[in-house]
């Protein structure tokens, strides 16, 4: 019961802090598209993600558990192939606790992305994004470790809304699913490496910014 409190009142500040973002981006809209504040057809694109994180994992321990809830954040590299296709590197990770204080959980993870982006030449840009990439979930108990990589897919959709030709913020929701098939512990000089075949999902809700050049 007060798992799912904590999970409530994480998602409730989130979508607080979404509603705001929309508002903004509403309330700046109109002199945004006054001053044509639209981005180029083509070129690169630099972007940072806030975001909280909801992790689930099939990996099962009678000593701990990993916490849904958690937050992190992604830097992205693009390139704006025209109005509404964009490509797009991104790397980043997200800590999450667990029942164990003394034992430290972070998911890593590589993406390769592809956008369709709606509404060329408006200053509010809706889009739709897939991919693949590539995943680790490290565990970290003093000096020793424990790691877990693998691949998955990645989907989502957001916006972002221009407030010049170059600058913009939006919100952006994504949602991972993991395969890790490969596990490894270390101990000091000690480490053991094996195939494993465990699933996780991880959603994130951030906000965004980001800059068009």
């Amino acid at each position: 019961m007060m798992k799912s409190k904590v999970g409530k009142e994480v998602l409730g500040r989130q979508f607080v802090l979404i509603t705001a973002l929309v508002a903004l981006c509403v309330y700046l809209a109109p002199s945004a598209v006054k001053a044509e504040s639209t981005e180029d057809e083509q070129g690169f694109f630099l972007g940072l993600t806030l975001e909280g994180t909801s992790f689930h994992s099939d990996v099962a321990s009678s000593a701990f558990n990993i916490k849904q809830d958690g937050g992190g954040a992604q830097v992205s590299f693009g390139y704006r192939f025209n109005p509404v296709f964009m490509l797009e590197l991104s790397a980043g990770g997200a800590s999450h606790k667990t029942s164990d204080t003394a034992i430290d959980a972070q998911v890593v993870l590589v993406q390769i992305l592809g956008y369709y982006r709606f509404l060329p030449e408006k200053s509010i840009r809706p889009y739709l994004k897939g991919g693949i990439g590539g995943y680790g979930l490290n565990l970290t108990y003093g000096s020793a470790s424990a790691k877990m990589n693998g691949g998955g897919i990645v989907f989502g959709g957001g916006f972002r809304c221009f407030l010049s030709r170059r600058f913009s913020l939006g919100a952006d929701l994504t949602h991972n699913m993991i395969r890790f098939d490969k596990a490894s512990i270390s101990l000091g000089q000690l480490s053991y490496e094996s195939s494993t075949d465990e699933h996780a999902r991880l959603t994130s809700l951030g906000i965004t910014a980001g800059y068009s050049f």
